[in-house]
């Protein structure tokens, strides 16, 4: 029998059962879809997880299945929270969640959690917030890769809204660091948090990309707010706390926020046929 090389999860898997470990990260990450057409984002979570767990169940011995969900799950913070806590049990049925992409994670970590329990895989879920690094797009709705893209081709950066949201950023390099040694010594009766407990705004962000830039070429950057609103926009605060995490895992942030826009300012001017003055 043929192995597949590409698996589209919306589909069962022809591949022979003999992983130990199946990282599943194959769910979109697009506001538009989740805008325009939320039927679809929330089927293509729930139906990934399925065959995911289908797939999983062929294994003789069952193997560990670590999920990539979401901070989103938690939809909007409470005023008087900083940062979502660890181990929060969100009062689900009396605040609805209006996202569908984060309806599906909560329904999807719920089928992982149940195959778990009936012992079909070691179901690992991890609940990721907002990143930076060179692998980010810069072209989708993630506002510092937008952000980057502006400085690089144009030397200024846009804001759409008021710039008011707040944030935190964790680099890529530490992310999979971090889920790596989720799958090492994880357990199926926690929920790990990936990402900083750094918070800074929007408007403060993109300062800090044009700052960086103009470190980097000595070119100014100039930073124009719009006002303007949109069904894309998020919550209106988006920051996790780790310190559980943290400690059981032993791991930390190792890229500070300043070293990873660095590097992508770096890597995006590359991308865009730019090169920085020596």
């Amino acid at each position: 029998m043929r192995q597949e090389r590409v698996w589209d999860v919306t589909r069962k898997s022809s591949l022979l059962p003999e992983f130990d470990v199946i990282i599943h990260a194959a769910t979109p990450a697009s506001a538009v879809l989740n805008s325009e057409n939320p039927e679809e984002m929330y089927r293509l979570n729930v139906l990934a997880m399925e065959n995911v767990i289908e797939f999983a169940s062929r294994h003789q011995k069952p193997p560990i299945v670590l999920f990539t969900s979401s901070g989103g799950v938690y939809g909007e913070m409470p005023d008087h929270l900083e940062r979502f806590p660890e181990g929060w049990d969100r009062p689900w049925s009396s605040v609805p969640l209006s996202s569908a992409y984060a309806k599906g994670k909560v329904d999807a970590e719920a089928l992982l959690s149940k195959a778990t329990l009936d012992g079909k895989c070691q179901g690992l879920i991890a609940r990721l917030f907002a990143f930076s690094g060179v692998h980010l797009p810069l072209n989708r709705h993630f506002a510092i890769g937008n952000f980057v893209r502006d400085v690089v081709c144009d030397q200024r950066i846009i804001i759409r809204g008021n710039g008011s949201p707040i944030r935190s950023y964790m680099d890529g390099q530490d992310m999979s660091e971090w889920i790596f040694q989720i799958i090492e010594c994880g357990s199926p009766e926690e929920i790990y948090h990936v990402g900083s407990e750094r918070a800074i705004s929007i408007k403060d962000l993109a300062t800090l990309v044009g700052n960086r830039y103009e470190r980097l070429t000595d070119n100014p950057v100039k930073v124009d707010i719009l006002h303007q609103s949109s069904p894309l926009d998020g919550v209106s605060r988006y920051v996790p706390s780790t310190e559980r995490t943290r400690t059981q895992l032993n791991v930390n942030e190792t890229v500070g926020l300043e070293q990873s826009i660095d590097q992508m300012i770096i890597n995006g001017m590359k991308t865009y046929r730019k090169t920085i003055s020596d």
